[in-house]
């Protein structure tokens, strides 16, 4: 199967080049690799123009609009950037982050899930960082959801579910979109990703959940599913309390502002359908 891999990179100077490495190993080589630096201010572009030299299947993509940053829609329109520039025919796409670290065989993995599977629109690996000097698993989310630092999306799934939305919690989007167009979703825990920057590095878990509140809203979660939602992330996460505040403050803040949502209504009614049927499922599921 044939794809292609693209790279949003913002300051990435010091981690790229390990990315970059590891997709030259592949089994499965990419079609091509576009890297969309983002309006870095170090030496990002110069990394990856190196790289470029030596694998002409690598491709620099420079945006340099200054724009704020905002979670999730700015990575959204840098990997939009690359999109616009794919000349190729491809099986399979994938949104790759530059602070990652895939096995040899990860995409070739991905093509065979892809085979085995007509019906699997997105697939992953799981994703870890180190801790203490042990590779353990990054547990910010459900452990069947493919994280948005590395989704690959059948080509027919991705153009299904419309592409990406320009907005915090995209990479839940895709998802329930997906299953709302008849899609599974599939994550193989045998494929470990080494997350070099920690989900939060920069910005703060307490932020971050504020934003996830948002999402949440703009996802039309409805405020009972963001409440349980809040409850968990304040019981699992530190702070404790604070986290589960920070995302429904994120919600109310949305709610007040009117902010516009990123699925239709009936969409929302399918994704809201979901969602209590995971909750149920995980509540039963643990009763005696």
């Amino acid at each position: 199967m044939k794809y292609i891999i693209i790279m949003p990179a913002y300051n990435e100077e010091h981690f790229i080049g390990r990315a970059l490495d590891a997709i030259s190993r592949q089994t499965l080589p990419p079609r091509r690799l576009i890297v969309v630096n983002d309006g870095s201010t170090d030496g990002t572009a110069e990394v990856v123009r190196a790289y470029a030299a030596r694998h002409p299947w690598i491709e620099l993509v420079n945006n340099d609009k200054k724009e704020e940053r905002a979670a999730g829609s700015k990575v959204v329109r840098a990997f939009y950037l690359g999109y616009q520039a794919i000349r190729e025919d491809y099986d399979f796409l994938v949104k790759f982050d530059a602070d990652l670290e895939i096995p040899e065989h990860y995409f070739e993995r991905m093509a065979e899930l892809f085979r085995a599977n007509p019906r699997l629109g997105i697939a992953g690996g799981t994703i870890a960082v180190e801790e203490q000097g042990e590779w353990v698993y990054e547990n910010f989310s459900d452990v069947d959801h493919v994280k948005g630092a590395f989704k690959s999306y059948r080509r027919q799934c991705f153009e299904d579910i419309g592409g990406l939305r320009a907005s915090i919690g995209w990479d839940t989007a895709d998802e329930l979109l997906a299953r709302y167009h008849g899609w599974t979703v599939q994550v193989d825990t045998g494929l470990q990703v080494r997350h070099y920057r920690p989900l939060g590095a920069e910005t703060g878990s307490v932020r971050i959940r504020i934003k996830v509140g948002n999402g949440m809203y703009r996802l039309r979660y409805g405020f009972f599913i963001t409440l349980i939602s809040a409850i968990k992330a304040g019981y699992l996460n530190r702070p404790f309390g604070l986290t589960g505040l920070a995302v429904l403050r994120g919600w109310l803040q949305s709610w007040l502002r009117r902010e516009p949502f990123i699925v239709s209504r009936e969409e929302g009614r399918f994704i809201r359908r979901f969602r209590r049927r995971r909750m149920l499922g995980k509540v039963f599921s643990r009763l005696p």
